[in-house]
């Protein structure tokens, strides 16, 4: 009986809801907040990462282009320069897993042998996952040091559709300002005649060829430099730059000496970050440093 009184119970519709006037409902203006730029963090030290940085800090306007160095040395890799269709599975040697696609890796035999290279996205977002990632990773028993590159690579500028020509020439037009700019600097800073003044040497012979001094040139000169200064010394400072090739000592004289990069816009990059004037050691006089004549 309970059964069919509870059958007999009307049913009745919900009301239906009330109509919203969106036009009345007060919108609150959301100020845009730009992303904070990618931070690199210092790392804590790793056995086997090096000892000595540079003098400027890691470069941190992204870049497509990742900057990769303290690669083992004793690694051997068939193939530097690798083809834009380069096999993604290969690039675990950098990074121990695939991060993007690759356009380029540059590096030659004495790039490679010193442990540095770069690595070219062709995104912008799979070079900053790379940089966050493997910064420190370990890779045949040595931590990676990246940062994003200074330059562009010209992949990149072709890539985007840009003009190559023009990319070459506005780099030459910033590295002729900062040649006058170094040039106004150091003339404004010239030794009064008490002064005592460094030694010049106009011409040097190296490996039988004469070599002229201080105009924009891959290899960079070295002078005042300690009498006992080894070129291992040299190496750990210079190699931490980009398309470092050697360290050339001349015989007979200990306090002077040649670095050469694969070209003169590595040269003029670790020239910028190093500076005219370096201290080899804490306890020593500045070295002087400049550009070798052709």
């Amino acid at each position: 009986m309970a059964e069919n009184n509870q059958a007999q119970i009307p049913l009745v519709p919900p009301p239906p809801p009330p109509e919203i006037n969106m036009a009345q409902i007060p919108v609150q203006p959301v100020a845009h907040v730009a992303p904070e730029p990618f931070k690199m963090q210092p790392l804590p030290y790793i056995p086997g990462m090096p000892t000595k940085l540079p003098r400027q800090p890691p470069c941190t306007k992204p870049n497509k282009t990742i900057y990769i160095n303290n690669l083992n040395e004793k690694t051997k890799i068939a193939g530097i320069t690798f083809p834009p269709h380069f096999p993604s599975q290969k690039f675990t040697f950098f990074f121990s897993q695939t991060y993007g696609d690759i356009l380029e890796i540059r590096a030659n035999s004495s790039l490679y042998r010193k442990g540095q290279a770069f690595v070219t996205f062709s995104r912008l977002e799979d070079a900053t996952k790379a940089l966050k990632e493997a910064h420190g990773l370990i890779l045949f028993g040595k931590p990676l040091m990246l940062q994003y590159a200074r330059y562009d690579s010209y992949l990149t500028v072709v890539s985007e559709g840009k003009s190559l020509e023009e990319y070459k020439a506005e780099f030459k037009r910033e590295k002729e300002k900062r040649d006058r700019e170094l040039r106004a600097s150091e003339g404004a800073r010239k030794p009064t005649s008490s002064t005592p003044v460094a030694p010049s040497f106009n011409y040097v012979n190296v490996g039988g060829s004469v070599v002229a001094l201080n105009v924009p040139n891959k290899i960079l000169f070295i002078q005042q430099l300690p009498s006992d200064i080894t070129k291992q010394e040299l190496e750990i400072i210079f190699n931490r730059y980009g398309g470092f090739i050697e360290v050339r000592t001349v015989p007979g004289k200990s306090d002077i000496a040649f670095v050469e990069y694969d070209n003169e816009m590595s040269a003029t990059a670790a020239k910028n970050s190093i500076g005219s004037e370096f201290s080899v050691r804490p306890d020593q006089p500045k070295s002087l440093l400049s550009y070798a004549r052709r």
